[in-house]
């Protein structure tokens, strides 16, 4: 078992608390499609992964050695010698090594499919999804076939990465140990992140909040769970990792092979030399053996690999707004002057019923929606992009699809198939909003996506994006959730299939020009759902905790790598809200992060620090810059609160050093390296200005390392510093 830490309830953006109704659901009246709502009933067998953009995925072949294929991210290799097994793994902007010590490897007993002298290899590639399907006969040691036979499909794509492990019992056979994608990872890898399975947490929600840790000496156990795990995740932060997540079928890893659950093993430990984490997934290890029926057995699961790239597209300020009230044109002109170029409409409760309740249309009355077509009509005027708040998993008892559909789609758990409502809390004395924001009324019901309900989403997203001229969607509850309501699934299952497939509409939707972004809950964050966004806005986990952020504990998953950009969310505490956020700004300077701001949490102080924030970095495309956060040392300073990071470009580059004190700094000598700035000078000299006093010196190449670079900084000031040859 892990370490568990306090659960934080999930929430909507910026309500990190939520109020808990439950709801017994009875057996469903019989209801006829209608309007594109369809039935209650399950209507997804496989998620539709194609999606504009990413890049292509292009497969090379040795034959009878070795399938090798590659995108702008990553190169994965299928040895055809051994039954076809994955045995390697590199990201191109990564660390440009094997994350693979031992490769996947599948077996029922002692035979296995890395065992395999001989594989059938057959490919088909439409779009951007690549399908490779291996089959062959699993095989022990000494090469001598078993009587189980092994067909594993992989489905490629730049944004997802799924594998169908097909296992055929010819014959009832008694057996101890089935293994699933079993592998090694370098040790180097010292983090990592569980979200174990419905059956092992205890909250009444059973929403599976993942625990992080870090890996420890030779032989240290990890993980160790019975009960399958909705995830794993293996960090080496900043640099790369990668995530096995199950397919929404969690049923067939729990209890597929014997009808009992409890029966698997799914563990990771350090290996006693310390040189590898050893991965085991186990659906079934008991000491002694046990029958599994004759028959055909998938287990499948989502290999979730980041698009790591050399220079993250950091070009969005993202803020929200709402109709408490809408933002005037002044201000929407105030927004583009400090650099904001996209805005979320959002959908926040208020205790008078104006907002955008989830699943409804017009989200507003006629006032309202004139009020709504102005905001966007002049934020285009001012180029910046509009999108609307949806939730991938509420929908408003008020809306119409609800009274004769909720408890098909509802998402449920519990032997009396609980229904879970989200209620703006009663009591905000934690975060002291105001009766103006006081729980009287609920966000929505939660709904699941392996039901029908995607399919009033889709038209509710598709019309609003076409009707009001969005520029792209915003979607909340990005995150997978179990579920076992009988009425549109008789399994036990989560919702991400459903997901991933609503994710890919999205892009479909929205074209190569659109914008989408995802909420992504950190303690629930997916690797595979976050790949198909532009921008993810998350860390709303810490935004309500009274910690100060440092650099040293912002979320491994905020720091996986070098990939999407985020905009963290701001922190929601009104004690010291305006320090806190300073703070939060003057750490997440240094990693190339934006946090958003907006109402109605905000009192207009943070929105100031924010807008400050944007206008600093305006000047710069910062998506041409590669940056080297403080966890390369490109920087050094004597202050142990005191970072830089440099944004590498090819005629200059922007040294940041931020004090995440409160406590000024009157001398804070910094030095920088320079094969970390991106160019190089003929003449081995340098300009080096301060932005904020316009002031210029002229060093040689020794002076950026010899102590001659100096600043001084108010308590969470930073400053910027633009160097360029001086040739």
């Amino acid at each position: 078992m892990v370490n568990t830490r306090k659960q934080v309830p999930n929430g909507r953006l910026g309500a990190a608390l939520i109020g808990i109704a439950v709801l017994v659901l009875t057996a469903p009246s019989a209801v006829r499609a209608r309007g594109g709502q369809g039935t209650g009933a399950s209507m997804l067998a496989q998620p539709n992964f194609e999606a504009p953009g990413g890049g292509e995925v292009n497969l090379q072949v040795t034959a009878g050695e070795r399938a090798i294929v590659t995108t702008d991210y990553w190169t994965m290799e299928y040895d055809l010698r051994r039954g076809g097994v994955l045995d390697s793994i590199v990201f191109t902007h990564g660390s440009g090594r094997n994350l693979l010590v031992e490769p996947f490897r599948t077996f029922v007993d002692q035979w296995s499919d890395a065992n395999a002298p001989q594989v059938s290899l057959h490919s088909s590639k439409e779009g951007n999804i690549l399908r490779l399907e291996f089959s062959g006969r699993m095989t022990a040691a000494d090469r001598k076939a078993g009587p189980v036979a092994f067909e594993t499909t992989w489905t490629l794509s730049p944004f997802v990465v799924r594998a169908d492990h097909k296992i055929s019992f010819p014959e009832d056979l008694r057996v101890s140990s089935v293994g699933v994608a079993s592998t090694a990872v370098r040790s180097d890898l010292g983090e990592f992140g569980l979200r174990v399975g419905p059956a092992d947490d205890a909250n009444e929600r059973k929403e599976c909040l993942a625990t992080f840790g870090t890996t420890r000496s030779g032989g240290a156990r990890l993980i160790d769970e019975h009960h399958a795990p909705i995830y794993m995740q293996f960090f080496n932060r900043g640099v790369e990792g990668f995530g096995l997540s199950m397919t929404s079928d969690l049923a067939t890893w729990e209890n597929g092979l014997t009808g009992k659950s409890g029966v698997g093993h799914y563990a990771a430990s350090v290996s006693e030399d310390g040189g590898s984490i050893l991965i085991v997934r186990k659906p079934l290890r008991v000491t002694a053996p046990v029958k599994v029926p004759k028959g055909e057995y998938v287990f499948s699961y989502y290999l979730g690999l980041p698009r790591i790239v050399e220079k993250a597209d950091r070009k969005w300020r993202h803020i929200g707004f709402d109709a408490h009230p809408f933002p005037s044109d002044d201000e929407i002109r105030k927004w583009a002057e400090s650099g904001v170029n996209i805005v979320r409409q959002d959908s926040e409760y208020y205790g008078d019923e104006n907002f955008w309740h989830d699943g409804t249309w017009p989200p507003f009355d006629e006032k309202g929606m004139k009020e709504l077509r102005r905001v966007i009509a002049t934020c285009h005027r001012y180029k910046i992009l509009v999108v609307p708040y949806f939730s991938l998993q509420e929908l408003h008892p008020s809306a119409p699809g609800y009274a004769q559909h909720a408890q098909e789609w509802a998402r449920t758990m519990g032997e009396v198939e609980t229904m879970y409502h989200n209620f703006s809390p009663e009591d905000y004395k934690l975060f002291n909003y105001g009766s103006d924001y006081a729980g009287k009324g609920e966000y929505g019901a939660q709904m699941c996506p392996m039901s029908a309900w995607p399919e009033k989403l889709k038209n509710d997203v598709e019309r609003a994006y076409r009707e009001l001229g969005f520029d792209g969607i915003f979607y909340d509850w990005a995150d997978t959730e179990p579920c076992n309501n009988k009425k549109h699934n008789p399994k036990l299952h989560s919702g991400i299939d459903g997901l991933i497939d609503m994710l890919a509409w999205t892009r479909r939707l929205i074209g190569p020009n659109g914008v989408l972004i995802v909420h992504q809950y950190g303690l629930k964050a997916s690797i595979s759902l976050e790949n198909f966004a532009d921008l993810v806005v998350n860390m709303e986990e810490i935004a309500d905790r009274d910690v100060a952020l440092r650099p040293d504990n912002i979320p491994v998953t905020t720091l996986l790598a070098e990939s999407l950009p985020r905009s963290p969310c701001p922190n929601y505490l009104r004690s010291e809200n305006l320090e806190r956020n300073r703070q939060n700004i003057a750490v997440l300077v240094l990693y190339g992060m934006f946090p958003w701001a907006g109402p109605p949490w905000d009192t207009g102080e943070t929105e100031v620090e924010t807008l400050k924030l944007f206008r600093a970095f305006k000047p710069y495309q910062l998506e041409t810059y590669r940056l080297h956060s403080p966890l390369s040392g490109a920087v050094h300073t004597a202050w142990e609160d005191v970072y830089g990071a440099v944004y590498a470009g090819p005629e200059q580059a922007l040294v940041v050093i931020s004090n995440t004190s409160r406590e000024p700094r009157k001398r804070a000598i910094w030095t920088v390296r320079p094969e970390d700035l991106g160019f190089v000078s003929a003449t081995k000299r340098f300009t080096v200005k301060d932005t904020k006093t316009s002031t210029v010196q002229t060093l040689p190449f020794s002076g950026l390392q010899d102590g001659s670079l100096e600043t001084q900084l108010e308590g969470y000031e930073y400053r910027l510093f633009e160097v360029r040859s001086a040739d």
